[in-house]
């Protein structure tokens, strides 16, 4: 059972060119005169890109953040993050007046979250994290998000974490074993996500990334479009201005850290491939209207030590044109303009942090996208809910509810905490188990449609008979020992 967005339902229960050293203005948000004429960049050099399943091992020889006029005839450009061993993750605050990226000062210190200008002489660090915290994003009203590595496994894992843009208040927003990273957050205000598939456990890991949106309260997790499955390369994933998602995926024989484009067009439940699959790209980010910046190899042939330069890319042919910039020493990816662009709208969170609970509604637990039918034919008699125990990284069961005749069942379980759930049938044998993990937010109503449910599916129009008893939400939290789980 995945979630899906939040079920309103009656009651108030269930609502739901180069800038010269010293000059710090910021960039008109204007159209050039000429449209010829590129906007400036901000992009990683490195002497070596590896395709590291860790965010962390992608520059194992260092990097830094450059900037350039791509306009300028003698295409020189300027070291923004002198003195760091490397520096990624460019992304410009939406007025475009500074730049928050992932920082290294010393090459066994851990990443860290930074913000400088645009001549990058002011810089300050903005978390103190003990393990690594990268790829970070700009949020309204103040606020960026971030991914947090653990330390302590490999591979690591990471959860997504929100804080002020002064470094106060860093409070997670993610809850289970996934390895969340951000992507990029959609002008809608939801962050765009990409989490091992289906955010399973690490020692079942066995499926490539995916993508997801999540709020930057930690509500609606829930799977982007239901994507072919093609490995995610970490290099950042950009929303277009007509919608489309754009991503690099790594085909399954492709060697070398380069991929293909892809996209999810509006209206699209499935991506597609961009480029053909012999194609080497590692980064693309709108530079205006259908013109991309690509990190793109020159070498025609595969090799684990292929340099990336940087191309324009037209989106109608389809195929990359003007050589932006090339440096025989160094790669250059993750191009960004350095313009300003829309603020993401704003959530307001109607979460209440004093709870200790989150409840669930689910509809129809028959419903399965995974059915031959979609949907099970077994009579279903009660759900099982178990819990992750974050530090044993064992399951305990929280409890079972009834599941009622139209399918549907009403539970409250202890928020902030992975969980999943199991149908089970008069016998207590399992009909169907979710592999998956998800959570509640403290107070959040968290609603599904069935198990593994559809999301091209919009929800029946009829009262769940769940929610007809009088003693409904059934209250789920005593743990019991994990040899009950039917394992």
């Amino acid at each position: 059972m995945k979630p899906s967005k939040t079920i309103l339902l009656l009651g108030t229960s269930l609502a739901l060119g180069l800038v010269l050293r010293g000059v710090r203005a910021p960039l008109a948000a204007s159209t050039p005169q000429n449209p010829s004429l590129l906007p400036e960049i901000v992009f990683v050099q490195a002497p070596e890109v590896v395709d590291a399943r860790d965010l962390a091992d992608r520059f194992p020889q260092g990097s830094r953040l450059v900037r350039l006029n791509p306009n300028r005839p003698d295409a020189s450009v300027m070291n923004l993050t002198d003195g760091f061993f490397a520096a990624t993750d460019p992304a410009v605050s939406p007025e475009g007046s500074r730049i928050l990226f992932s920082g290294k000062d010393k090459a066994d210190a851990p990443w860290q979250i930074w913000e400088m200008d645009l001549d990058g002489i002011q810089k300050r660090q903005i978390t103190h994290c003990s393990s690594d915290c990268l790829r970070p994003a700009y949020l309204p009203h103040d606020q960026i998000v971030y991914s947090a590595m653990s330390a302590n496994r490999r591979p690591r894992e990471a959860d997504l974490y929100v804080s002020e843009t002064n470094g106060a208040n860093p409070h997670a927003i993610t809850f289970g074993p996934g390895d969340f990273q951000v992507e990029t957050v959609l002008r809608s205000g939801r962050i765009l996500i990409s989490a091992e598939s289906a955010l399973v456990a690490e020692d079942q890991r066995a499926l490539p990334r995916a993508l997801y949106t999540i709020r930057p309260d930690g509500t609606g997790l829930m799977e982007f479009r239901p994507q072919n499955r093609e490995n995610l390369i970490q290099s950042g994933t950009e929303e277009l201005d007509d919608g489309t998602v754009l991503f690099v995926v790594k085909g399954a024989a492709k060697q070398g850290p380069g991929g293909m484009l892809a996209w999810i067009r509006p209206g699209v439940l499935h991506n597609s491939l961009v480029t053909p699959r012999q194609a080497s790209y590692w980064s693309a980010h709108q530079l205006d209207g259908s013109t991309l910046v690509v990190a793109k190899t020159s070498v025609n042939s595969p090799s684990r030590n292929e340099k990336f330069d940087l191309y324009a890319f037209d989106l109608v042919t389809r195929s990359a044109g003007k050589l932006i910039y090339h440096n025989s020493e160094f790669s250059s990816v993750q191009a960004v303009p350095l313009e300003p662009h829309d603020t993401p709208r704003y959530y307001w969170s109607i979460l209440h942090p004093q709870l200790k609970t989150g409840r669930v509604i689910c509809l129809n637990a028959y419903l399965s996208a995974s059915a031959p039918s979609g949907r099970l034919t077994t009579p279903i008699d009660r759900v099982r809910v178990l819990m992750l125990n974050s530090k044993q990284r064992e399951e305990v069961v929280l409890g079972e509810a009834p599941v009622e005749k139209d399918g549907s069942f009403y539970v409250t379980v202890p928020a902030d905490r992975a969980m999943r759930f199991e149908l089970l049938d008069a016998k207590g044998q399992i009909i169907k188990a979710q592999r998956s993990w998800v959570w509640t937010r403290p107070g959040e109503d968290m609603g599904c449609l069935g198990c593994h449910d559809d999301k091209a599916m919009a929800p029946p129009n009829h009262w769940p008979m769940a929610l007809s008893r009088f003693d409904t939400p059934i209250a789920l939290g005593t743990p019991s020992p994990a040899g009950t789980a039917g394992h």
